[in-house]
């Protein structure tokens, strides 16, 4: 099936909004999917074309600090990094709203993806918006509380320059931790794929979280995989894998 793939700016936030060529006009469901650290939108376009192709509406928007919006990183550990998935997390609302105001989508029929960076801020909007139907954290973690203290002892051991504030400066991310309130999947159908051998967000945090949750009602719709020896890397197969779970997770 064909995609067509139109540029947009919305309140400030650049996107591309990827979708069949041939129901340019039609409401369909939306997924909002979100690129990694250091990455920007169009890199996560072969993603959204297989989606696109089973039929939803795909928006990717860059990222504060991201593509369009590139801006030096501060040398205040992770401090550009957090920043960014909290400008995710502000403007996913602002985005719905806008769009469904220029009648492009239904915000009944709304999920959310990303990869790193992107399956973080998956996680995190998780918390926050029942309204979602469903979500794919790929590469990301559900616990940026336990993320904050990886970086903050790698900073130490690398002897970078942290604030003594530097919990303080972060103390936004409480809000949105899923491994404190997992109840908050309230029963949604959730993906999460992590590499054993991810060098950069530890494999175990999700696993562990994963352990904790599998047993529970609210998450009898998630699912979790792991690539056995794989990095941090999305091939192919996980992009399909992504696309039929979001298909199979909009059926009635």
């Amino acid at each position: 099936m064909k995609s067509m793939i139109l540029h947009r700016n919305i309140a400030g936030v650049p996107l591309l909004e990827i979708f069949p060529a041939d129901k340019k006009n039609q409401l369909l469901p939306t997924i909002f999917f979100y690129h990694g650290w250091r990455s920007q939108k169009e890199l996560v376009l072969t993603q959204a074309r297989k989606l696109a192709a089973k039929n939803f509406r795909v928006i990717a928007p860059d990222a504060l600090n991201h593509g369009e919006r590139k801006q030096p990183v501060s040398k205040v550990p992770s401090l550009t990094f957090w920043q960014s998935i909290q400008g995710n997390v502000a403007e996913f609302s602002l985005l719905v709203h806008e769009l469904t105001k220029k009648g492009l989508i239904d915000p009944e029929l709304v999920a959310v993806g990303g990869v790193s960076m992107g399956g973080m801020t998956t996680a995190m909007l998780l918390t926050q918006h029942p309204e979602i139907i469903a979500g794919a954290c790929l590469m990301g973690t559900p616990s940026p509380l336990s993320y904050r203290q990886f970086i903050f002892h790698h900073a130490k051991r690398e002897n970078f320059f942290i604030p003594d504030d530097y919990f303080s400066l972060m103390s936004w991310l409480e809000n949105y931790d899923l491994n404190s309130q997992p109840e908050k999947i309230a029963e949604r159908p959730v993906l999460f794929w992590h590499g054993t051998q991810d060098p950069r967000i530890p494999y175990q945090e999700v696993a562990d979280f994963y352990k904790k949750i599998r047993q529970q009602p609210y998450a009898k719709k998630v699912e979790f995989f792991t690539g056995e020896n794989e990095g941090h890397l999305v091939q192919p197969e996980l992009m399909n894998l992504t696309a039929d779970f979001f298909a199979k997770s909009f059926e009635k």
